[in-house]
């Protein structure tokens, strides 16, 4: 007789060992659920700044070409050094995305900072330290690069 109780205690205890496994199962799955939903979310939230980083960037360097050459002065090398700056951080920006996003947006944001390298070399090439002076340079290219960049961030964000 002692064996049975013996044996109805090991049963009970682990009856309610399972019990309480099985009741923690639904709570371990919503807290899986949850961190994998943070994870995306922290991930989209990423790219979105990524992108507008891109965008800012290479909005500053039309600005700081279209700023440099309506200056004419002695201080055209420091507008330069500015424009090639702004110019790396387009090119890191769109670096920063292609690891990202592999894929169409990769695609525009190499896009953009390849027409923003070209946009950058010609800025500089027109200009002539001598006079303090650059002549003007075309952003069109640019302007187009970074619209179609954007139109295809929204198109991604949309996804």
């Amino acid at each position: 007789m002692p064996d049975v109780s013996v044996y109805v205690a090991v049963v009970t205890a682990a009856a309610a060992v399972a019990a309480a496994a099985v009741s923690q199962i639904p709570v371990y799955v919503r807290d899986v659920r949850q961190a994998g939903q943070d994870r995306r979310e922290r991930h989209a939230e990423t790219r979105r700044q990524a992108c507008l980083d891109l965008l800012g960037a290479a909005q500053d360097l039309r600005t700081s070409v279209a700023n440099a050459v309506d200056y004419h002065g002695e201080e055209m090398s420091a507008r330069l050094a500015e424009i090639r700056n702004v110019a790396a951080a387009v090119q890191v920006h769109a670096a920063k995305i292609e690891l990202l996003v592999p894929g169409t947006l990769a695609g525009t944001a190499e896009r953009l900072a390849s027409v923003a390298g070209q946009f950058t070399a010609t800025a500089v090439a027109n200009t002539d330290l001598d006079l303090g002076h650059m002549v003007v340079t075309d952003p069109a290219g640019l302007g187009e690069a970074i619209e179609a960049f954007r139109a295809q961030a929204v198109l991604e964000a949309a996804r």
